[in-house]
Formats: C-alpha cells, structure tokens, sequence
C-alpha cells in the first residue's frame, strides 16, 4: 500500500545499469511505494559523474557493465568523502553470485536479485534509506553535541578568567595589607591566634587560583586547534622537564636521558602541557619513591607516532586504569589535587586526532602511551 506522500520526504535514487529496461522496471516497482526523484547512469564512469554534482540518499547498482563494472563503481564511490554514508545496492543475476562478495567489500550494504520482484525490492530499498537517515540524523546530532561542548568549554573558560581577576586582584591587596601590617602594626603579629590567620590567608588565595588555573587549563583543552606546527618532540620535552628542576634539586625525580624522537604535527602550547601534567602526575604520586625516576620513548609505526612516559613508581590498579581519564578522578585522596590533571592531557590528545593509554603490558610503575597521527588534523 502506497505511503501518503503528503508527508513524505523525496528520496534521492541513482538506478547504474546499462540496460535501459532494468532501468525503467526499477522505477515502475519504486514511484507508487516511495517519493523518488530518480536518475539514471548506464555505467560505472557515468555514475561517478553524475555523483560530482548530486549526492543521492540510496544507489541501485548492477555488477555487470561495460566500461566499468559495479564493483569497481561502488569502490571508487566510497572514496569520495560526501558518498561514504550512501547504501549501495547490488542488483545482480543468479550467475554473478560469486561477485557480492567482492562488491560488499568495495562498501556494498545489500543486494537484490533478477528478475526483480517488486515486494522484495520495495523492502529493501525502504531498509537502505531508513539506514540513510539513522546515519544522517547521528551525524547531526554528533555536530550539535560538538557545538554544545564547544559552547561549554568557552563558557568555562570565561567564567574562570572572570573569576581569576578579582581573586589574584584580593591577593594583591592582601600582600600590601600584611606589609601595613608588619611596617606600621608589628605588635598585632605578636598574637599567634592572629598570625596564624594572617598565614593560612595567602595559602587559601594560592589554593583558589590553582584550582581555577586547572579549570582554564582544562576547558581550553578541548576547544578546535586552528594551527598546528612541525615540533621536534624531543626538544619540546626537554623544554618541560627544565621547569622541573626544583623537583631534581629536591630529589624528588631523576630523568632518563632523553632519546631522539619523531616530529609531530601538534598545537606546541597545548603539548607542552600534556608532558607538564604527566610529569607532575608521576611526581605526585611517587608514593615512597625518592626519586622516582622518569624516561621517555617515541617510534613511528604504520598507524601513528607514538610517544610514552614511564616512571618506575607505585603504579595504578589494573581497575582503575579506566578511571584516571575521567574528571574529579582521584585515586589517594591523603594527596591534594583536583582530579582534572589527567583528563585534560586526554582532551588534548583527543583534540590532536590521537588517544592516550596506559600500557598493560607494565608491571613496575606505571607507562603513558600517546598516539599521534602522522599528519597534521587539519590537512
């Protein structure tokens, strides 16, 4: 029974086959069950074409045409960007069997078989455009929740720099206070009760603006990267591990001696912060390590360019390896931190096209592995 097209969306179909005949039965088992605005190519060449200008919702295609074949169409097809989500349809006689399964690995999604019968037909052409429309409808709303997160992330940002200012502008104003204070009131810093607030009261700023420091640091970790530069990752490195110096002198750390990594394509700001982190991470949870020790490695394989930072410390629990990516997530809570150290390296990765892990294959302390593609995101 015919759908009331009244309400019904048209639907774009382009029937391939270099008979006109096929061509003309498709159309006649089509228009009185489905919406159609059909066009016709007689060969792979010619659909390829056609699919320049025009971008259908579903494609009917026959295996065996002169020129070129449909299996061979459907191949090239899907290599062009704006067609990859399009079902595609073999329509195939008894003898050509042995053909699908060449065609399903080009992208094919179903197939039909002459002589063509119209219920059969009908079914699965009505399957292959509501797969269509599943498809479109989860690539809108995956843009809409990529602006919700971007929209998000900027908000955060603005409502920690607005908060940032007047606090750092109090901490100002405390320091000139407690200078008053010591030049021109010193007995009031006799009383210990007093002294002792007088102390806790700077700490509290320097506490108030970390934490809002790590809501910018992780807010802006995730905004779209508009420009990537070629870095040597080695000497990147090296430029963080200089800040840690303190944490050396201290015998706190000791570093590896750093070995010749691969470039990498990559925002050198926000990189900078990944290693910042993840030092910080190994320092901070060293347990009684003193010092824990810190190396880093990097290779390029086929699939991307990968970097890792080990440190031979307590390590982490095979069940919360899951866990540490997440925000607000903190394993030893007798150890001050905000839980978003971790979670903002992740964004940034992400942000790069690449993943963050924890190697499983590590038993003593705990292993970082980055994974980069080779090129730049925004090739």
């Amino acid at each position: 029974m015919p759908i009331n097209e009244q309400h019904q969306t048209i639907q774009k179909i382009l029937i391939v086959d270099d008979f006109e005949d096929n061509c003309l039965l498709i159309k006649d088992h089509l228009r009185n069950q489905i919406k159609c605005e059909f066009r016709e190519a007689s060969s792979g060449i010619a659909a390829l074409k056609i699919l320049e200008n025009w971008c259908p919702d579903c494609i009917l295609m026959d295996i065996m045409m002169p020129e070129m074949d449909g299996v061979e169409a459907t191949k090239r097809l899907k290599s062009m960007p704006k067609c990859q989500d399009i079902p595609v349809l073999m329509v195939t006689a008894k003898h050509e069997i042995d053909s699908l399964g060449d065609a399903f690995d080009a992208g094919a999604v179903d197939y039909i078989h002459k002589p063509l019968e119209r219920t059969t037909l009908v079914a699965r052409v009505r399957s292959a455009l509501r797969t269509k429309e599943n498809l479109d409808r989860i690539k809108e709303l995956n843009k809409e929740l990529f602006q919700k997160k971007q929209e998000l992330s900027s908000f955060s940002h603005t409502v920690s720099h607005d908060l940032k200012s007047p606090i750092v502008g109090a901490a100002s104003l405390y320091d000139l206070f407690l200078y008053r204070i010591n030049n021109e009131y010193p007995q009031l810093i006799e009383d210990e009760s007093l002294k002792d607030i007088l102390e806790r009261i700077p700490v509290t700023f320097h506490k108030m603006i970390d934490f809002i420091n790590t809501q910018l640091d992780y807010a802006e970790a995730g905004q779209v990267i508009r420009k990537l530069e070629s870095v040597s990752m080695t000497k990147l490195i090296k430029k963080v591990i200089e800040n840690f110096d303190y944490a050396e002198r201290e015998g706190m750390v000791t570093f590896v001696e750093l070995p010749e990594m691969p470039q990498v394509w990559c925002d050198p700001i926000r990189m900078l912060k990944v290693w910042q982190n993840l030092i910080a991470n190994s320092i901070k949870y060293r347990g009684s390590k003193n010092p824990v020790k810190i190396e880093f490695g990097g290779e390029e394989t086929k699939e991307a360019l990968k970097y890792w930072i080990c440190d031979n410390g307590p390590g982490i629990l095979t069940e919360h390896q899951d866990k540490v990516f997440e925000t607000n997530a903190r394993l030893n809570y007798d150890i001050e931190g905000y839980g978003f150290g971790l979670a903002t390296v992740k964004k940034i990765i992400e942000a790069h096209g690449g993943k963050i892990s924890i190697d499983p294959d590590v038993s003593d302390g705990v292993c970082f592995v980055c994974e980069l593609p080779h090129e730049s995101v925004n090739n």
